[in-house]
């Protein structure tokens, strides 16, 4: 885990690295690597990536499921910074997330630009039960979650919805309000129980679906 201090701020790193072996979400493909630029035939190292605008840790625009939706761009810079809290909804055997796991937060989601929830699965990331199993919300809870007003709500797993589904309620639900999805986050057993600003800013490409994002939490600011 990358923790850091600068001038009394502590910085957490929540994102996971991108590698040509990391996980991805099924269906797609991994990113691809290669070195078309060396030191000893141009004087300087420059790579080539290829990946997915959904790899890693990363956002999804609204217009990643809506029709006409807002694109990442629309969106403004700061509407991914803010206030944030994570939940610690860790729950051995847990396939859903409920309204009764998340009505005894409500004080603490309160006032919050971001909900992040925690429930351990990152500890599985690299292997194959990453992709499947994963809690995910009911429909109830992502109402009540969307009902916050929230700017974005995150998660340590590969999706908000479960693999097998076709319509994608969950993310529906949080896009109609134009509230942006981060996942596969990592570290937020760090932040449980503490007051932090929440950076993801994803890389700034025209028309984004979607992009991976530097996720960090800054405490003592």
């Amino acid at each position: 885990m990358s923790i850091q201090s600068l001038r009394g701020v502590r910085v957490i790193d929540l994102s996971h690295t991108i590698s040509p072996d990391m996980p991805f979400y099924p269906g797609t493909e991994p990113p691809v690597f290669s070195r078309p630029c060396t030191l000893g035939t141009h004087g300087f190292v420059e790579q080539k990536i290829t990946l997915y605008s959904h790899t890693g840790t990363h956002m999804d625009a609204p217009a990643h499921i809506l029709e006409g939706a807002p694109v990442l761009e629309d969106l403004g810079i700061a509407h991914f910074v803010g206030s944030a809290v994570a939940l610690d909804l860790r729950a051995p055997g847990r396939s859903v997330i409920g309204l009764d796991d998340l009505k005894p937060c409500a004080g603490a989601i309160e006032g919050k630009d971001f909900v992040l929830m925690y429930t351990g699965w990152s500890g599985l990331w690299g292997t194959d039960a990453y992709y499947e199993g994963f809690p995910t919300l009911s429909r109830e809870a992502a109402l009540f979650l969307a009902g916050f007003g929230l700017k974005g709500i995150g998660m340590d797993m590969i999706s908000i919805d479960p693999p097998d589904t076709t319509t994608y309620p969950n993310h529906r639900i949080f896009m109609e309000q134009g509230t942006v999805i981060i996942e596969n986050l990592a570290n937020l057993d760090a932040v449980l129980g503490a007051d932090f600003l929440f950076c993801c800013l994803p890389l700034k490409i025209r028309e984004a679906d979607g992009a991976p994002v530097r996720a960090i939490a800054l405490l003592g600011i």
